[in-house]
């Protein structure tokens, strides 16, 4: 498993510098529409309301051209063959607007509902049912202002012992914590029935549903009227795709890559070698004798290898970089296996500077190069016996808290006051954007960080503004940013969906954009996942990439 820098970096230049710190309660803040008025540095927030069994939350939703609208989380429907994502979208827009990939999370996505679901306690992600065209589900169209439009979303079935979920949308809206997942009474048979005749506002639903009355067919909608869009028959075959979750930390001997299924632990080779050598240092002996009593108590010994890989940093010549990463594999490999007994098998290669996790040639270049010089061990996790679940042989439930993690979070509603912020200037560019850090919460085993980033100006953001910084992992929006736990200088970084795919960009547990608002005046709410902290941690340390460092952000 290889987790490497990524170019996805601010728009503008990345060397910032803080000219202004604010801490404190405050209304301001949030993911703001483009005033007629010019820049502001406080535009209003929208409202988000959260009434008696009501999941709702109003934003801007998709990359380009991005739609303001209200979403209400309705449920999910547990079927046999599926499961079944019903919420509603009603555009706050004025005029007609197709949905194009207001719901996607890259600008190929149109007229898909790219909404993943996660098990925030059960460390998994579910994501839409695909054919060849697409997601399936609702075939949307265009959105009339003011018309409540009933969607639904098809997954693969979610266990029983899964009570919540929660929702992943690609907007300033982010997520959607605390959507129940009920049993449902639909047949379990073909997907979906054909649209009925009258075009785009038809009133079809998918089995088992129950809807609100709809617009007459082959007529506009009024606002104020419920329509429900067709929902498209599958085309070919059906692509189902359920994945473990990654929590990444990082301490000052190994970076560990986690989930229910394999783990990757990378271990710094400035600690475990002396310089230009696969000689071990004296503290290398009490770090390798962590990772073989980690190693025997998850690894799995029925499904080898143990995968030991060596890498370097970017100094010296490819052949000598691939020789020195080999040697020092070598060497892990037979103080591990000294330790573990015949019990494991092994294999071990050298990569030597071929696949870096940092960035070389930057601000910090020493920095970077110390993290990509590293020995990494993989294995794959013990399973529980029985063909039970975790939370099963636990004897908990899946929204019950277990010992990797509190309970699921209910909706989250408000983001709560401002609690710290930081102006930064990019240079020569002189654009100027503001952070507002809002308080953190736990869903589950996870910590959710939420901020506000807004746009003071001069000039537009290019839609494709990110914040990965040059120590990153490819694909997150925010994985520049991380969370530290101040006592045990832990560092927590965006929990990544599925395995590290050497082909090309993950997807991490955020918006899957950063900037959907771009003017001067207008901000985007921004939030990631991280591990969660033990449960005794009240306040964290948010690094915050070109913002700087926050203390004390408070864990709610």
């Amino acid at each position: 498993m290889a987790y490497r820098w990524r170019s996805r970096e601010l728009t503008v230049p990345v060397t910032m510098v803080a000219v202004l710190t604010v801490s404190g309660c405050g209304a301001l803040g949030g993911p703001w529409a483009p005033s007629s008025g010019g820049a502001s540095s406080a535009p209003p927030r929208p409202s988000v309301t959260s009434a008696a069994a009501s999941l709702v939350k109003e934003g801007w939703f998709g990359p380009t051209g991005p739609l303001h609208a209200r979403v209400e989380m309705r449920g999910v429907e547990r079927l046999a063959d599926r499961s079944v994502l019903r919420f509603t979208v009603t555009s706050l827009e004025d005029e007609a607007r197709h949905t194009g990939n207001s719901f996607g999370t890259a600008a190929g996505d149109f007229g898909s509902y790219r909404i993943p679901l996660v098990d925030p306690v059960g460390g998994k992600v579910y994501h839409p049912l695909t054919d060849q065209v697409g997601t399936l589900g609702s075939k949307p169209g265009y959105y009339e202002p003011g018309v409540r439009y009933e969607t639904v979303v098809y997954y693969p079935p979610i266990p029983a012992d899964v009570r919540t979920v929660t929702a992943i949308t690609a907007g300033t809206a982010g997520e959607f914590t605390g959507v129940p997942v009920v049993d449902g009474t639909g047949s379990g048979g073909a997907m979906s029935p054909t649209a009925a005749p009258g075009g785009a506002m038809s009133p079809t639903a998918a089995p088992g549903s129950t809807l609100s009355p709809t617009a007459a067919s082959g007529s506009t909608p009024q606002p104020g009227t419920t329509v429900s869009w067709p929902v498209r028959e599958p085309a070919g075959q059906v692509t189902s795709s359920v994945q473990d979750l990654y929590g990444i930390t990082e301490s000052a001997e190994k970076t560990t890559i986690a989930s229910g299924g394999d783990e990757t632990v990378g271990l710094r080779t400035d600690v475990l070698f002396a310089f230009d050598s696969e000689r071990l240092t004296a503290q290398a002996r009490a770090v390798l004798d962590d990772v073989a009593k980690e190693t025997r108590e998850k690894a799995d010994p029925a499904r080898p290898p143990v995968l030991i890989e060596g890498h370097t940093d970017g100094k010296g010549t490819h052949a000598y970089n691939m020789a020195l990463s080999l040697r020092r594999a070598q060497a892990v490999r037979r103080e591990l296996q000294a330790r573990l007994g015949g019990a494991y098998r092994f294999r071990t290669t050298g990569k030597g500077e071929t696949e870096p996790v940092a960035r070389e040639g930057g601000t910090d270049d020493e920095e970077a190069r110390a993290r990509n010089r590293r020995v990494e061990v993989s294995y794959r996790v013990k399973q529980p016996t029985g063909g039970s679940t975790a939370s099963e042989t636990a004897g908990t439930r899946a929204d019950e808290p277990t010992t990797s993690g509190g309970r699921p979070a209910p909706f989250h509603a408000d983001d709560g006051e401002t609690v710290a912020g930081r102006t930064s200037a990019g240079r020569p560019s002189g654009q100027r954007l503001r952070i507002d850090v809002k308080p953190f919460y736990r869903d589950g085993a996870y910590l959710v960080a939420v901020f506000d980033i807004v746009n003071l100006g001069p000039g537009n953001l290019g839609a494709g503004t990110g914040y990965g910084e040059d120590i990153a992992y490819i694909g997150g929006w925010y994985t520049g940013f991380s969370v530290v736990d101040p006592a045990s200088r832990t560092v927590y970084r965006a929990v990544r969906m599925g395995p590290d795919d050497p082909r090309g960009p993950d997807d991490y547990v955020d918006p899957g954009w950063a900037t959907f608002n771009v003017e001067p005046g207008t901000g985007n709410r921004g939030f990631f996942y991280v591990p969660a902290p033990p449960p005794g941690v009240t306040s964290v340390t948010f690094d915050a990439g070109p913002f700087g460092r926050f203390d004390h952000v408070p864990v709610r």
